[in-house]
């Protein structure tokens, strides 16, 4: 798009080079500045966690359990990240049956809990060893209030997930859902 423009501006300016002389004794420049869209793009180097069976009243980590996934910023302005979780559903008739996630990283009988961490953040969550809920509400991933930084092109983070399984559930059902993480311009 910017050859094209430039192209046309530098035949214009040739058509005026060749005929401002004799329209006027005087002659001029044309300053023109243009400024780029900002592109909001990150990507993650991981979308799926296959699971397999799962018991009762467990806790999954992922592998390792703070570095299994890489978000990269691939845009060209800073961005504040959010993430948000749905409900899980049955693979095979989703509207019959399903996990509740839970608004607090709790389980019980058919709710789960799924939470979070940023590697090198212990200093995040209600428990000490820096994991938050991930809930249905769209929280912040990174950065989160009072700390860290906008990520800037380029940058990375690397997180891991945990997920405890309902207290009581139907068995024997392939169960599915989706963690959304976004991005907005900071």
């Amino acid at each position: 798009m910017q050859v094209k423009i430039l192209s046309i501006l530098s035949a214009i300016i040739l058509v005026l080079c060749f005929t401002l002389p004799s329209l006027a004794d005087d002659s001029g420049t044309i300053t023109i500045t243009m400024t780029g869209v900002n592109e909001i793009s990150i990507t993650l180097d991981k979308t799926g966690w296959d699971l397999g069976d799962v018991a009762s009243n467990i806790v999954i980590e992922t592998t390792p359990p703070i570095q299994w996934c890489i978000l990269t910023v691939d845009g060209n302005t800073n961005v504040n990240t959010f993430i948000v979780g749905e409900d899980a559903k049955w693979v095979d008739d989703p509207a019959a049956y399903e996990w509740t996630l839970s608004y607090d990283g709790s389980n019980g009988e058919h709710k789960y809990g799924l939470w979070f961490r940023i590697s090198g953040d212990t200093t995040r969550g209600p428990n000490e060893d820096g994991y938050v809920p991930a809930t249905k509400t769209i929280n912040e991933f990174w950065p989160y209030p009072g700390k860290g930084s906008s990520l800037e092109p380029s940058d990375t983070k690397q997180f891991g997930l945990r997920l405890i399984t309902p207290t009581y559930f139907y068995g024997s059902r392939d169960m599915q859902t989706q963690v959304t993480i976004s991005a907005v311009a900071a």
